[in-house]
């Protein structure tokens, strides 16, 4: 498969056959193994949180979105848990991962029960109006998933787009939004959830389902969706990024110098490579 290149700020995960660890090159070692330090430091905190010196920090999260955060055997895991525990280590602050439905973060945030949304949010001038976000750790989009034997039929982008394509997405998510305005002349069909949209899929009800990268990546390099095929090439352009309340410019400022500062260092590629491994096909 071919690399897909790379994000401003952060690699797409290179194309691998299965979950393996990626093996850093010598001249990553340092770095990797200090953000090994820094995130199994906080590692205990996984659920109400663990010892801490400063004041707990309380971050939100709807642990069903694998694998940029869920929940396993009771421990929340994923990219942006292993990000919470580097900041609450970088912040000197006992981790608390507060649980809610998603669509409960942002007014949970403005009652004040939490201090930061670190699960998956993407910008929108909706979002942006109510929170104060930090710079985004991560740009991404909605791609879309097909059928390995449909390769050559739906490879490419305009293909994906074509009038007769029977379309996929979950209900209430960013792929909902960009079917309604991009997709109108498109056959589309809602589902509650990722499974049925890859069962339909499979079962050659749907041409195509489209979601957003983290779970693209994620179907793409599980070694039990071998008859599954992600494509990358962005479908819309989507910033991930951290949410405080409207006026909290103290937290902002200190998880913007924290996020820039691991950015400089590389330190953010590693956890994504650990949790997305991916193959993928670049889609023109």
């Amino acid at each position: 498969m071919r690399r897909a290149g790379r994000f401003p700020d952060l690699a797409i995960p290179r194309s691998r056959s299965g979950p393996q660890e990626p093996v850093p090159r010598p001249d990553r070692l340092r770095r990797v193994l200090l953000l090994v330090l820094l995130t199994t430091a906080a590692f205990g905190c996984a659920g109400r949180g663990g010892p801490g010196t400063g004041p707990a920090l309380r971050v939100g999260v709807s642990p069903d979105r694998p694998p940029v955060v869920f929940e396993q055997d009771g421990e929340i895991i994923g990219i942006e848990a292993d990000l919470a525990r580097g900041v609450a280590e970088a912040l000197g602050r006992r981790l608390v991962f507060e649980r809610r439905p998603f669509d409960e973060l942002i007014p949970a945030l403005e009652r004040g029960e939490i201090d930061v949304v670190m699960s998956g949010l993407t910008i929108t001038p909706e979002r942006a109006a109510r929170v104060r976000f930090v710079a985004p750790w991560l740009e991404v989009g909605q791609l879309a998933l097909i059928r390995a034997r449909d390769l050559a039929r739906f490879g490419r982008v305009h293909q994906i787009r074509r009038a007769d394509a029977r379309v996929g997405y979950e209900r209430n998510t960013e792929g909902e939004r960009f079917v309604a305005e991009m997709l109108p002349r498109a056959r589309s069909f809602a589902f509650d959830d990722v499974e049925s949209g890859l069962r339909s899929l499979r079962a050659g009800r749907i041409d195509y389902f489209v979601h957003d990268a983290p779970t693209i990546w994620r179907l793409a390099g599980d070694p039990a969706q071998r008859d599954l095929h992600g494509l990358y090439h962005p479908l819309t352009e989507e910033r991930l990024a951290w949410a405080v309340r409207l006026g909290d410019e103290s937290l902002a400022r200190q998880l913007e110098t924290t996020l820039a500062d691991w950015k400089r260092q590389g330190l953010i590629e590693p956890i994504v490579d650990r949790w997305i491994p991916v193959r993928i096909t670049l889609g023109r």
